[in-house]
């Protein structure tokens, strides 16, 4: 029989876990990329335009940056002319999004994540160099998307490169206006504040290792306690992000190009949308943590039933069919079900390989054909490695 203090229970550890074993660790991450882009980005642009041959594999360096700032910004520069389509599938097979916040947040909780980091991010590395090679050598683009040697459906209309003026200056930005912009722009600093103190406690925790961890919740809910007040801290933090999840109006997606505009001319703006960026991946870990637990709780699954319905050929399928969907939010919730141990490392690489991030939004806006086929363009080397890796045996 399930009682209302085990549904408590469980909201309560979720959202405990998903700001105090996420949340600050991302957050730190997130501003640290976030910071980089903004004050790399101006000579960034300047290199790729004049290194045409290294394009494929700066796209591919571009998406393994985690957050889904690197992908987004070559969306324009493709849009101009800049960089070749090649380049484009190159950085979107690469490009983890914001679940790669996950997955290194895991690894730094949980040292046993750290070598499937590493490999997954390597393998989508290669895969997206060689297939970004692969597509521009056989002629494949939006409008022959089966090669030169197949037929032709339309014409490329990418204009001419203008030298005088950045893509950059193509991202559009944030319309000051509504409730929304208000709560972002006026409570990120108290965020901040309260994930600050949230980023000291995890430390804690984690050099606390060799005590239980899971301590009992009739403890957790007196904030006189140590480990009530930490997860008092967890509550509210999560709570903040939610409201900032809320606030930004896009369910599935936190980085547009207006964001990523305002970040890249602004460092006050970079750490208001590092802030919002973090909370959007806190309300998805939050959503994984509930439909995991509460699907144990009310079918009497165990979690070593769950991972061996994750390990097989379907499993890789429908990881790389998740790939498909636009935006980081699904995402977040397939590479979260790996550190949870419901699914293997080939569906991880097979997810990581075929998602876009949100950087399919701007090549949608920009070149609705472009964005069609490449998601076709991703998910065959999505399927194939994971496949591959299945049959091989390969894991960590």
């Amino acid at each position: 029989m399930v009682s209302g203090q085990d549904v408590l229970d469980i909201v309560v550890t979720s959202m405990r876990d998903a700001f105090l074993a996420v949340t600050v660790f991302v957050a730190v991450m997130v501003l640290l990329f976030s910071w980089l882009q903004y004050a790399t980005s101006g000579r960034f642009v300047e290199y790729i335009q004049t290194h045409k041959k290294l394009q494929p594999l700066i796209g591919a360096l571009m998406g393994l940056t985690p957050g889904c700032g690197g992908a987004i910004i070559m969306m324009p520069m493709y849009a101009r002319g800049y960089v070749t389509y090649g380049t484009v599938v190159a950085t979107l097979i690469a490009t983890l999004g914001d679940s790669a916040f996950v997955l290194i947040g895991a690894a730094v909780a949980d040292s046993s994540f750290i070598a499937p980091m590493i490999a997954v991010h390597v393998i989508s590395f290669i895969v997206g160099v060689s297939w970004g090679y692969i597509v521009d050598a056989s002629g494949t683009t939006p409008s022959m998307p089966l090669s030169k040697f197949g037929p032709k459906f339309g014409e490329d209309l990418i204009p001419e490169s203008d030298e005088e003026t950045s893509p950059l200056e193509d991202l559009s930005r944030e319309v000051p206006e509504g409730i929304g912009y208000k709560i972002l722009h006026q409570g990120f600093l108290f965020w901040w504040a309260v994930t600050t103190i949230g980023f000291i406690f995890a430390v804690l925790l984690l050099v606390w290792s060799g005590q239980d961890a899971d301590y009992e919740l009739k403890l957790v809910y007196n904030p006189l306690t140590l480990d009530g007040f930490i997860t008092w801290v967890g509550l509210l933090g999560t709570t903040l992000s939610v409201i900032l999840y809320f606030a930004q109006k896009n369910w599935f997606a936190d980085d547009t190009e207006a964001t990523i505009g305002d970040k890249l001319h602004s460092m006050r703006e970079t750490m208001v949308h590092a802030a919002s960026e973090t909370a959007f991946v806190t309300f998805w870990v939050m959503i994984a943590y509930l439909v995991f637990e509460f699907t144990m709780l009310f079918s009497g699954v165990s979690e070593q039933d769950m991972a061996r319905h994750g390990d097989g050929f379907i499993a890789v399928v429908i990881a790389a069919m998740i790939g498909l969907i636009p935006g980081c939010g699904p995402q977040i919730i397939a590479i979260t079900a790996y550190t949870k141990e419901m699914i293997s490392f080939p569906a991880l690489a097979a997810n990581a390989i075929s998602q876009d991030g949100d950087a399919l939004f701007p090549l949608l806006v920009r070149h609705k054909a472009a964005s069609l086929w490449a998601t076709v363009h991703t998910t065959i080397p999505a399927l194939i490695t994971g496949i591959f890796l299945l049959v091989a045996g390969i894991s960590f």
